[in-house]
């Protein structure tokens, strides 16, 4: 990562500045709401047995409030509301997971961070997140660049590209286990360091502690589309097992498994995995 420049502020005309801006708001907004409600947040199960919270809820509220006055001709798909199919029927949907890294936020652990995403035809063209526990985000749209935020001071962001370190960022949950055991078998000589939170695995990539992070599960469209897009607007790169771009408009909003990389030879991991049988996620 180049060295931090001084309140090098982002652009705030052209392409897609409102929509960053709004979605800014609205992630901080709702981390600022997440985190007071943090240690009281009622949980519970949902039928797959993921958790959700009270601050998860509050949270999606606050967010969505804010994306449908901006932007109300746009469809929204969220982790906490069923899929009303609306993202069908327009170009443009935000995809939004208002606490991704759940449990350890019901533990009241840290790694943890709202992130909301845009889809327009499909494509993944702009991302936030935004970690409160660590006054951080970073956001992105391909093609114009991306920055991290800390502590009020914002910089600019752009990956070194290499190969050279080879750790690997994954989860640690149960159950991942299977998935996270392809991986390492398939990349058996990359350390290992675990985070929850897609977006702050993603984080970890940015601030070059790691130099991937694959996922041999499906996934939802709203635990990847912010992180993807931040990604690839630092000058990293998002594709699924098969080397394919990640995109929301297929048969289901779930992505076929992801490699988000920082590495020259990204190719050569997405061919480690074909030889290996395993282009199709599992389950």
């Amino acid at each position: 990562m180049t060295a931090p420049t001084t309140n090098h502020q982002p652009p705030t005309t052209g392409d897609l500045a409102r929509e960053l801006a709004v979605a800014r708001a609205a992630a901080r907004a709702a981390g600022q709401i997440a985190a007071e409600l943090q240690s009281t947040a009622a949980r519970s199960d949902k039928p797959d047995g993921s958790p959700v919270t009270d601050g998860d809820f509050a949270a999606d509220r606050a967010i969505q409030s804010a994306l449908r006055s901006a932007f109300p001709d746009d469809a929204i798909l969220s982790e906490e509301v069923p899929d009303d199919g609306a993202r069908r029927r327009v170009s443009r949907t935000w995809i939004i997971d208002p606490i991704d890294g759940t449990r350890e936020y019901a533990a009241g652990r840290a790694s943890w961070c709202v992130q909301i995403g845009l889809a327009i035809d499909g494509r993944f063209v702009l991302g936030v997140l935004d970690q409160p526990s660590r006054a951080r985000a970073w956001w992105g749209v391909p093609g114009r660049g991306a920055w991290i935020d800390q502590d009020g001071a914002v910089s600019p962001l752009h990956l070194p590209r290499g190969g050279s370190t080879t750790t690997l960022v994954a989860g640690s949950s149960a159950r991942n286990r299977n998935a996270i055991s392809q991986v390492r078998t398939v990349l058996p000589e990359f350390a290992l360091i675990t985070e929850h939170s897609v977006g702050i695995k993603v984080g970890r990539i940015l601030a070059g502690d790691a130099d991937l992070y694959a996922h041999a599960r499906r996934i939802h469209a709203w635990d990847a589309a912010a992180p993807a897009a931040v990604l690839i607007a630092a000058g990293g790169t998002a594709t699924d097992l098969a080397g394919h771009e990640l995109r929301s408009d297929g048969p289901d909003e779930c992505q076929p498994g992801l490699i988000f990389s920082r590495r020259t030879d990204h190719a050569d991991i997405v061919a480690r995995f074909a030889a290996a049988g395993i282009t199709a996620p599992l389950g």
